[in-house]
């Protein structure tokens, strides 16, 4: 289960995630395996990775501590530097429609939901930590 689990959560937060924007009315397939919105999957995944390493080896594990350092990585990582790469989209994006029509064409249209917010991060922890107590 220490395998497993983790993908169970990562599934589950991304479906949450369709289901919200079915909500909001933005609902697309394409959503399954995109980056930003509500809960965090990332979040959700090295959660119940982190539990499963806890259960099966301990505080005092250096598998347990490693996966401790690669959570807070992964989580910076999706409320700094995607956050901002999300936000330098919508930038561009502003910034192109601006072009005349010829030329605005000629570029794509950049996504600008990459990152979360750390309420996102938040909710994908605590989803990540039931479902691994659950499983």
């Amino acid at each position: 289960t220490f395998l497993i689990t983790p993908f169970i959560a990562l599934i589950i937060a991304q479906i949450i995630k369709l289901i919200i924007l079915s909500f909001q009315n933005k609902f697309s397939w394409k959503d399954l395996d995109s980056y930003g919105g509500m809960p965090s999957s990332h979040a959700a995944f090295m959660a119940a990775a982190v539990y499963k390493a806890y259960e099966g080896f301990g505080l005092s594990s250096p598998i347990f501590a490693i996966l401790v350092f690669l959570t807070f990585i992964v989580l910076r990582d999706a409320a700094g530097i995607r956050m901002t790469i999300g936000k330098h989209a919508k930038v561009l994006n502003s910034l192109i429609k601006d072009l005349p029509d010829d030329l605005e064409e000629k570029y794509p249209h950049l996504e600008p939901r990459q990152g979360h917010t750390y309420f996102q991060i938040l909710i994908g922890l605590l989803l990540g930590l039931l479902i691994a107590i659950i499983l």
